[in-house]
């Protein structure tokens, strides 16, 4: 049993380490061609260690939201959130207002990142 908890809670922090600041590395660096697989691996894990922190730190404190697991789940899931929509909106597949686009320059389609991690697994 503490070896089934060990490998979760490996799986866990993994995945936290590394989701929110790679749907980061979408928003800003949509271009396949922008930054490589380990500078975009490695920008995912700074994005992570240091905005998922500082996001539950402000909600603590500035919205008095407690810090348990549903707090930082949903925190986690606001940064995956805001990165997939930054990405969406550079890269067009949502239509938005002209507007946005002054903050999140336009990329072509074919030019973007794939969503996953498939470009990792793709022979150049």
């Amino acid at each position: 049993m503490a070896l089934l908890e060990l490998i979760f809670g490996l799986t866990a922090l993994f995945l936290t380490v590394t989701v929110p600041g790679y749907f980061l590395t979408l928003g800003f660096f949509p271009d396949k061609n922008e930054i490589d697989v380990i500078e975009r691996l490695t920008f995912s894990m700074v994005f992570s260690i240091s905005f998922l922190p500082l996001l539950v730190l402000i909600e603590n404190q500035l919205f008095g939201i407690t810090i348990d697991f549903t707090s930082s789940l949903a925190s986690l899931l606001l940064l995956v959130i805001i990165g997939l929509f930054a990405w969406m909106i550079r890269t067009q597949k949502i239509i938005v207002p002209e507007i946005f686009y002054v903050v999140f320059p336009k990329i072509q389609k074919e030019n973007a990142v794939d969503l996953f991690f498939v470009s990792c697994l793709k022979k150049k």
